[in-house]
């Protein structure tokens, strides 16, 4: 697994996975699977980056509003649609970031509770979609991680 940070526009986003991949390939160290993640933000290119990445069979995992609102469903199972500045304040004041960074006593236990929460707040959830706001496809991630 590698990370790599790009920045938030979703095309460019993908056009980093993408490039990052055949380079791999060249080299012979071909990615079994290749996972961008990236947040509504009212981007205008979205839609265009969800069509790129299934056409180069990306998983593109969008979270709506942002991916806060997976982080919120580990520890509440509340599905009501709220601004940016009150996600932010919701993670913060449930102990879940700090400075944009996990914090150290995250519940990655609580995950598959998460993930639930995720699917009934979307029941089409998928890689390559934008979903209800809130929404997350993380759960495709970790079913990829915990081989389901």
């Amino acid at each position: 697994m590698k990370s790599i940070p790009v920045g938030k526009d979703p095309m460019k986003v993908v056009q980093k996975c993408i490039e990052i991949r055949d380079r791999a390939s060249i080299d012979e160290k071909a990615y079994d699977i290749c996972i961008c993640l990236v947040d509504v933000d009212r981007h205008a290119a979205l839609p265009a980056a969800c069509r790129l990445a299934g056409n180069e069979s990306i998983h593109l995992l969008v979270s709506n509003l942002k991916f806060e609102a997976w982080l919120r469903w580990h520890v509440e199972d509340k599905r009501s649609a709220l601004s940016t500045s009150q996600l932010d304040a919701l993670t913060a004041k449930h102990g879940l970031v700090i400075k944009k960074i996990l914090a150290p006593n995250f519940p990655f236990d609580a995950v598959h509770n998460a993930c639930e929460i995720a699917r009934r707040a979307d029941p089409q959830l998928a890689a390559g979609r934008v979903g209800p706001d809130p929404s997350s496809a993380m759960p495709v991630l970790v079913d990829f991680m915990t081989g389901r």
